[in-house]
């Protein structure tokens, strides 16, 4: 049933089915990129036997575990949604079954291959909402470390008992088990944690203590140290330069160690499962050959969340998704929508594209890379894309600000547990980068607006950092960014009380309009320093960006959407007001609007577009 529904979704953005709204009309564009592959972590024997592999499906909007049939390629989709939107992990159980852990707050779930049913075991912790792969021990016992908590969980996957070992960090502001534990045959967890300042704690599983090993000079630096089990039973970690062997009391400095046992094979009788590829087909390796072979299988892939629009450039108008980071565009003339697959070196998300003389200029998280790509060019690596240098100290670039002195700018926000975003500038023609870190104390930089008549900037920040930090601010501000002196000469609170402020836009007449929390807004001036305006969006909260790039049209509108509506910013007299709702609009992350007046945006995974301007 699943499948044909997502069959019936394509059908219908290759028709562009039209939904009218009055005056306006939605036109849908498609889905701009989908990915075949599914990575498989696991093989079952059902009881009529043959092999299901397993791997997880994780869109906007669902979750399942996906069994693969090995022997004709049929898919088994096993809904987990009803236990919470996360992340998904599973190993294959001592006992044969399928081990889960999912959901918010997290569940360890059973899928019974002999019942073909879901089970469910429990809620071992809470809170428990984010969490990367597990580990499994020599005993059939399935450990997993989540955020925000650093709860140690167990599943013992010979009889289905949970258990909550321990809550493992012990400073507030240490939030991950990071990126993945693991077990020693002799019964110790290595729970690597982090990020705002590096740990490594040993829990005994047969007295249930618990000590934090890493030295201290090592856990002074941000990050997470990592850890891997070796072929002969006993866990390796690094920590910068510093190798070393786990003990259940220290570290032990080691010059050169082991690196990771291999995974056991995923068999399926005399077959190696591998993943599904990039056609659908699911990859086999026979055990005693090597000789591989590809069944084709009715996996269709799932189409990725869109995350921003950004410019028009070249008759097409571009933007990037969630999970992987790929590019996208449409050619505005045709409606022909093309991925350019993963093109920035951030994996997670793209946050702003802009059109320049040099190419797409692109920021990416997780480091807050930024790249300069010209697509109609080959690529050529550390060419095109060229990739600026990136700040260790920072995470995610919110937009780009083209500056009245020719460059580029980009506030960020700092790497998780951490507090003092940057301002980056790019001068895109020598292709350098200038950092002013920390320009307003432990906030993070938002968004940007030129101001060409004093060669400034306007900045919004938030009191709030990387994730898990925890701010020591009370309010954030409006700053002015003097560009020849490199320092804030103005800063202001325009609606008091507010800890974050949001996008920036510069109306025709001078003005700054602005966002403030969810659903305040403003009206700067940016040569008086004064605030003329304050007011509330006709929405309770806006989507990213939150406002469009530019005004437009003969009045000079600003755009912005939210709860279900497109609402416009009148500079003549400052109201604010809904201009249309529509159905479509449900899901909204990322829009802009096109100098035409013609406002495209991403609705989950769909790609709209509305005319604005007749």
């Amino acid at each position: 049933m699943r499948s044909n529904a997502v069959r019936l979704g394509v059908a219908l953005a290759a028709l562009g089915i039209m939904a009218n709204a009055g005056a306006y009309t939605f036109e849908k564009l498609g889905e701009p990129c989908w990915i075949r592959e599914l990575g498989l972590t696991a093989v079952t024997q059902d009881p009529d036997g043959y092999y299901l592999a397993w791997g997880r499906y994780e869109d906007a909007t669902s979750r399942y575990i996906v069994g693969v049939r090995v022997d004709t390629g049929e898919c088994t989709w096993v809904d987990v949604k009803a236990f919470g939107v996360s992340h998904i992990s599973m190993e294959k159980g001592a006992d044969g079954n399928l081990y889960v852990y999912t959901g918010n707050p997290a569940h360890f779930l059973r899928y019974d291959v002999t019942k073909r049913e879901l089970v469910d075991l429990g809620c071992p912790a809470t809170p428990a909402n984010y969490f990367g792969p597990g580990a499994m021990g020599p005993d059939g016992t399935f450990y997993m470390g989540s955020y925000p908590a650093t709860h140690l969980v167990a599943c013992d996957t010979r009889t289905g008992e949970i258990r909550h070992l321990a809550k493992i960090a012990e400073d507030p502001l240490q939030c991950y088990i990071w990126p993945v534990p693991a077990v020693s045959n002799d019964g110790i967890v290595y729970c690597p944690v982090g990020l705002h300042h590096r740990e490594l704690w040993s829990y005994d599983t047969r007295t249930g203590e618990k000590k934090q090993i890493l030295p201290e000079d090592h856990t002074q630096l941000q990050g997470c140290p990592q850890v891997w089990k070796a072929e002969d039973g006993q866990v390796y970690g690094k920590s910068d330069s510093l190798t070393f062997l786990c003990r259940p009391d220290a570290v032990v400095p080691m010059q050169e160690v082991p690196k990771a046992a291999p995974a056991p094979a995923k068999l399926a009788g005399d077959k190696i499962v591998g993943s599904v590829d990039s056609r659908g087909r699911l990859v086999l390796r026979d055990a005693q050959t090597g000789e591989e072979s590809r069944m084709q299988t009715d996996y269709e892939g799932k189409a990725l969340k869109i995350y921003s629009v950004g410019d028009e450039y070249k008759g097409r108008v571009w933007g990037g998704t969630l999970f992987p980071s790929n590019s996208y565009s449409i050619d505005t003339a045709t409606g022909e929508l093309k991925d350019w697959g993963q093109v920035v070196r951030g994996g997670c998300q793209i946050y702003d594209t802009i059109a320049t003389d040099f190419g797409l200029l692109m920021g990416s998280y997780t480091g807050a890379y930024m790249d300069l790509w010209e697509p109609d060019a080959p690529l050529e690596k550390g060419v095109n894309p060229y990739g600026f240098p990136n700040n260790p100290r920072q995470e995610r670039p919110p937009q780009w600000c083209l500056g009245p002195d020719g460059c580029v700018y980009s506030g960020t926000t700092p790497v998780k547990g951490r507090l003092g975003g940057a301002l980056a500038k790019l001068d895109l023609r020598e292709k350098t980068i200038e950092w002013f870190e920390n320009i307003v104390h432990n906030q993070s930089i938002q968004f940007a607006a030129p101001v060409a008549e004093t060669n400034e900037l306007v900045l919004s920040t938030t009191i709030a950092g990387g994730s898990s930090a925890r701010p020591t601010e009370k309010e954030a501000l409006i700053v002015i960014w003097s560009i020849d002196e490199k320092k804030i000469v103005h800063s202001c609170q325009p609606m008091p009380g507010t800890g974050t402020y949001g996008r920036l836009v510069r109306a025709r007449n001078g003005l700054i309009y602005g966002i403030a929390q969810r659903n305040g807004y403003f009206a700067f001036d940016p040569i008086k320093r004064e605030t003329v305006f304050t007011g509330e969006l006709p929405v309770t909260a806006a989507y990213f960006p939150q406002l469009a790039d530019r005004p437009v049209g003969p009045d000079g509108l600003i755009y912005g959407m939210g709860e279900g509506a497109v609402f416009a910013i009148n500079p003549a007299d400052h109201s604010a007001e809904i201009v249309v709702r529509n159905e479509a609009i449900e899901g909204v992350h990322g829009f802009n609007v096109m100098e035409d007046g013609t406002l495209y945006f991403g609705a989950e995974a769909t790609l709209w577009r509305v005319r604005l301007l007749e």
